[in-house]
């Protein structure tokens, strides 16, 4: 015989799993394609260069070297799920798929998934500096740290979430920031070899030139200038930017170590 808890509970799982599904398709184009290819991070790790590397290769590939990928449309080309859903077609013939941005927690909308990692160590103080400037921190380093949204704790949810609950059916790579900062023409040629495509070794090194820390920064700054609430603010740091900086301390570093060291060890961060 159906009770009224037997009721109660089947009516709880389906409104957690509506609710679930919805905060899925939130996190996807409105009009989805099943080739569609999210490059995807816990904030600060490293995705907007990412961005920057695929524009720019694409743009490369698709033989118009005559332009580059600046702050001001790099939205056309990489396009940031989290600004607006209403996504059109691929803008270039290569690759002939779209490539979306997102800091999306674990999506299973998200079939095609390239995600970027990187040390926390280096990821929370430059999440601190960068909620800093637009007036987000919840305070201290120390107190970003701690934060629910975030903190340690949530950067541990994000990146354990997408390495334990994707499918083997879905297409999934990890990518180390820390690798990529390394050998980035490598890299980038292994990624795109996992597309299907072969990039020479001109290419590729172009690609890393007109997508170098400097050159971000320089087209950062010109497109600040006359923003009226981006001035004097910067999103591009330096990417060897020592850890101990911006407030990190001692106990800082091992509140964090304590906290994500599992996952760090698993992910080669000793």
């Amino acid at each position: 015989m159906v009770g009224p808890n037997h009721i109660l509970h089947a009516s709880r799982i389906w409104l957690r799993d509506k609710f679930q599904h919805y905060t899925a398709l939130a996190e996807v184009p409105r009009q989805r394609r099943v080739d569609d290819l999210f490059l995807v991070e816990f904030p600060k790790s490293g995705v907007t260069w990412l961005s920057f590397l695929f524009a720019n290769t694409n743009l490369l590939l698709s033989s118009q070297g005559e332009r580059r990928a600046t702050f001001f449309n790099i939205n056309d080309f990489v396009p940031d799920i989290a600004v607006d859903r209403e996504i059109g077609p691929p803008i270039l013939p290569v690759p002939g798929h779209r490539v979306i941005k997102s800091h999306a927690v674990f999506n299973l909308a998200q079939k095609k998934v390239i995600y970027l990692v990187r040390d926390p160590r280096n990821v929370m103080p430059s999440y601190h500096k960068f909620l800093s400037g637009l007036g987000w921190a919840p305070g201290s380093l120390a107190q970003t740290v701690e934060h629910p949204r975030y903190g340690i704790g949530a950067w541990c949810d994000h990146v354990s979430g997408w390495l334990q609950k994707v499918p083997p059916y879905h297409v999934f790579t990890l990518v180390r920031y820390e690798d990529l900062i390394a050998d980035t023409a490598t890299e980038l040629k292994s990624l795109y070899a996992l597309q299907g495509f072969s990039l020479d070794d001109a290419l590729a090194a172009k690609a890393v030139e007109w997508s170098s820390m400097k050159s971000m920064r320089a087209e950062e700054e010109r497109f600040n200038r006359t923003h009226p609430r981006l001035q004097g603010f910067s999103f591009v740091r330096e990417a060897d930017r020592p850890t101990g900086e911006w407030e990190m301390t001692d106990a800082i570093r091992q509140r964090i170590e304590d906290v994500a060291g599992s996952l760090m060890n698993r992910l080669g961060y000793k």
